[in-house]
């Protein structure tokens, strides 16, 4: 049903948009990605964790060809099949294989991304150094993870890790050397959803699950995007924006 649905607005351009997500944290996090990037338009991209490619396929419609790669096959064959009626607008492909099995040359990438993803790998070191090789020279990689550091009620935490399957909670120093050592440099790490609303609407989601509703996600976007702008921007988090460049 969500397949026929999708391909239907394609035509009329309705899809891909990002209010076709549920959250509003997802809404937000996507635009603060956004916010760091001058498209030129011809960049080669890649997405770690695309899902069905929604993102894929926003940022495709930006640059030039963007592989999304994910585990989960059903999830990949929607985003093959939303690229099929998609293309010209965004040239995409996507692959079912974790990022250190493709085998993608050296030097390669001009942009790499990853919303929220890369805290769920077991073997995160490993593949943000595939990032740092198949990254062209002066390419820049933009992410996002968890580091709930305003969930203070530790029970909350731990179903958080174990419903979702985290793996590594991260702080903005320990990624920060972590990348630095990597070879990574103009390094930035800014805190996302600091807010007292935000922190109550993450405690629901972790209570409830994190499904607002298309249209109370819409609304709950436009006021969280109020309450973060009220709230110190070096306040402590629930999820952290990384940038770093691969030296020229």
């Amino acid at each position: 049903m969500k397949q026929t649905l999708l391909k239907t607005l394609i035509p009329f351009g309705l899809y891909p948009h990002i209010r076709f997500t549920y959250s509003p944290f997802k809404i937000l996090e996507f635009q603060a990605l956004m916010d760091r990037v001058d498209f030129r338009g011809d960049e080669r991209v890649l997405d770690i964790g695309c899902g069905d490619g929604l993102q894929t396929f926003l940022i495709g419609q930006q640059t030039g060809p963007i592989t999304g790669i994910d585990l989960n096959t059903t999830f990949i064959e929607q985003a093959r099949v939303y690229a099929a009626k998609l293309h010209p607008r965004a040239e995409a492909d996507f692959l079912d294989q974790p990022l250190e099995a493709v085998g993608f040359p050296d030097d390669h990438f001009d942009l790499i991304f990853s919303v929220c993803v890369i805290e769920h790998i077991p073997n995160y070191e490993e593949v943000l150094r595939e990032c740092y090789r198949t990254l062209k020279p002066g390419g820049r990689i933009l992410f996002t993870v968890d580091t709930l550091e305003t969930i203070s009620d530790p029970d909350l935490v731990s179903k958080h890790r174990a419903d979702h399957h985290v793996v590594q909670y991260f702080r903005p120093d320990t990624l920060h050397t972590l990348l630095e050592g990597m070879g990574f440099t103009d390094l930035d790490m800014e805190t996302l959803f600091r807010s007292g609303l935000a922190r109550t609407l993450f405690e629901e989601g972790i209570r409830k699950g994190f499904n607002f509703g298309r249209f109370r996600a819409t609304r709950l976007a436009k006021k969280l995007a109020k309450a973060e702008a009220a709230t110190p921007p070096d306040s402590p988090g629930i999820f952290l924006l990384a940038t770093a460049r691969k030296p020229a």
